[in-house]
């Protein structure tokens, strides 16, 4: 059978994301929903639940940095386009600080199963990678009552490699953490931290003009700033070593 004959593409739908300032970041993840267009072009299909088949199914976020990712699920899907991608989260999740696992709880049940509209079309015969990036950043918040531990309140964000690119670069000394931001115009379209033991960070899932932001963890470090860093379809913009100096 040629690939026009065929009626299906294969999707890998992947989870990416970059730790906050936490040692780890564990949640469950139950798989990914997937809405694609129905007949005839119109979006009156069924979802389609990709398991995650993995008998342990919480995942470390925070070692999803870099080019590390983790697959939530696969299938095949009739051609057309994904219009949905639904995160189907568990309920067991923490986060460690300083060695010590404390709660991460869900902050209410619309946030179990957090939603993404998005447009890829597929076409036959065709693997697809599609990521979703889930912003630790953003979405873990302290309690109230800090005997609770932590509010997880997803963030997410998609995208595939067919149309963007990425920003690739490292910071001195090692060993100290920072989260990294894109920032094209006012809006912050992807963060990161660093792999402490190279310092090198990635930011994924970006396309044209952007402002790098990198903010130390260590407050005796200042903030740095590059402006003008382009990025192109399927390429990976270098910048150079970033050396973080002291506050005066």
């Amino acid at each position: 059978m040629t690939d026009g004959e065929r009626s299906t593409a294969l999707v890998n739908v992947f989870v990416i994301d970059a730790p906050g300032d936490f040692e780890e970041v564990w949640v469950e993840i139950l798989g990914v929903e997937v809405k694609t267009t129905g007949t005839r072009g119109q979006d009156n299909a069924n979802p389609i639940f990709f398991e995650n088949v993995q008998s342990n199914k919480q995942v470390n976020l925070s070692s999803l940095i870099l080019d590390k990712q983790f697959l939530v699920g696969r299938g095949e899907l009739l051609v057309g386009a994904i219009t949905e991608l639904t995160l189907k989260l568990g309920t067991n999740h923490y986060v460690v600080i300083d060695g010590a696992r404390i709660p991460l709880v869900i902050e209410n049940i619309e946030n179990q199963n957090p939603s993404l509209t998005v447009n890829y079309p597929l076409d036959p015969g065709i693997s697809y990678d599609i990521f979703i990036d889930f912003e630790v950043f953003r979405s873990i918040t302290a309690s109230p009552n800090p005997a609770n531990g932590f509010v997880l309140k997803p963030k997410l964000r998609s995208f595939t490699r067919v149309d963007t690119g990425e920003i690739a670069g490292s910071i001195l000394p090692l060993k100290e953490n920072a989260v990294v931001y894109a920032i094209q115009g006012q809006d912050t379209v992807s963060s990161t931290a660093i792999e402490l033991s190279t310092g090198k960070f990635k930011l994924r899932g970006i396309l044209g003009n952007h402002t790098v932001s990198i903010i130390p963890f260590n407050s005796a470090f200042q903030s740095e700033t590059i402006t003008n860093v382009r990025v192109e379809s399927r390429k990976i913009t270098q910048i150079n070593e970033i050396t973080l100096r002291p506050k005066p």
